[in-house]
């Protein structure tokens, strides 16, 4: 669990860092006013990330933190549908998968 754990930081960290490094230039313009706006960067963080990652990388962002917090629940590697472990050679692929192939192929066909 530990491997997984840390390429899910990684990624996690890829993608934050990504959005920091394209804000910092704006951000540095602002450090005089960070003590007047500190509560309005609390609030509009996820908003922000969100616009700047996308829609499709911001859902793989949340499928992240959530595999971490499965990690730290004891959760990890189990299907969200049938509750049946997914396989180690899944994981390794896609560390942040909620589903095993065969629950990720019915749900793609009932999407379609």
């Amino acid at each position: 669990l530990a491997s997984f754990k840390a390429k899910l930081e990684e990624i996690r960290f890829t993608m934050i860092g990504g959005v920091k490094d394209k804000n910092k230039i704006k951000n540095n313009d602002l450090n005089e006013q960070i003590t007047d706006i500190a509560d309005d960067a609390a609030q509009s963080y996820n908003r922000q990330l969100m616009l700047e990652l996308g829609e499709q990388e911001w859902k793989k962002l949340r499928l992240v933190e959530e595999a971490i917090e499965k990690i730290d629940d004891g959760q990890y590697g189990i299907c969200s549908e049938c509750k049946e472990p997914i396989p180690d050679a899944r994981l390794q692929v896609i560390p942040f998968t909620a589903h095993c192939v065969g629950c990720l192929e019915t749900i793609e066909k009932d999407n379609s």
